[in-house]
């Protein structure tokens, strides 16, 4: 009897001259990618600090420790972020990361302030923003109470005040009333809406001061009020029982 014996296929020839050619190919496709990320991020990070300096010149860092800023700049600026915003202007980019930045550490400035100090394009920087904030999201909550802790401040409001203005953030966002304002115009909400509160015997307090005070524009500011406005009696209602608990 004839043993069968299962012949395997031959290996397949390969051109090891065609590969070694493509695979040179890539490795160098892959250097000049890294390369230009290096240029990218070298030139960007030049443009932070020119624009932190250009800051600082103007009085806005005014006591701020610019290193946590830079450092927050650098911690942001990594290969993922280049390659969602390489399309855009290095100024932008660097300008959006600075506003990121501020945000990440609480510090309440608006990017409008920013951008026409840095003489930079606004509407492609907030969309910059919002692809970082996408990667490293900032508290909106305490972002916003921090804002209305400068405008107070500014205002001369004591800490007292400040409760108060909490507490009516509190309420907004229990009923859900805080829907995608900007940061420094719900701030600024909060301070006439707690100052209209505790000054109801004077009349309240003057809007065009908060909105001096704050950099927020009068007309987004009526228009949030307006929206809270059947809300009032109610909100003002539980934060006098607040103040007899608390105060």
């Amino acid at each position: 009897m004839k043993q069968e014996i299962n012949q395997r296929p031959p290996p397949p020839k390969f051109n090891w001259n065609i590969y070694d050619h493509s695979s040179s190919d890539d490795t160098k496709t892959q250097i000049s990618l890294q390369k230009s990320d290096k240029r990218r991020l070298k030139q960007v990070n030049l443009l932070v600090d020119e624009m932190l300096a250009k800051l600082s010149n103007n009085n806005i860092l005014n006591g701020i420790n610019i290193e946590n800023i830079r450092h927050q700049c650098i911690d942001l600026l990594d290969n993922s972020v280049i390659e969602k915003v390489k399309s855009k202007k290095y100024q932008s980019i660097a300008c959006a990361l600075i506003i990121q930045s501020f945000r990440l550490l609480l510090i309440p400035l608006r990017i409008k302030e920013i951008t026409q100090v840095l003489d930079c394009d606004e509407k492609q920087v907030r969309k910059i923003l919002i692809q970082l904030n996408q990667i490293k999201p900032f508290d909106q909550d305490a972002f916003t109470l921090q804002y209305m802790t400068r405008i107070c401040v500014a205002i001369g409001f004591n800490q007292k005040f400040q409760t108060l203005c909490r507490f009516f953030y509190s309420y907004l966002k229990n009923q859900n009333l805080v829907q995608g304002e900007h940061e420094h115009v719900i701030a600024s909400a909060l301070v006439k809406s707690t100052g209209d509160f505790v000054f109801r015997d004077k009349g309240g307090i003057n809007l065009n001061i908060i909105s001096v005070n704050a950099g927020c524009c009068e007309i987004s500011l009526k228009n949030f009020l307006q929206k809270l406005q059947p809300h009032t009696q109610v909100m003002n209602e539980q934060a006098y029982e607040f103040y007899k608990k608390t105060m």
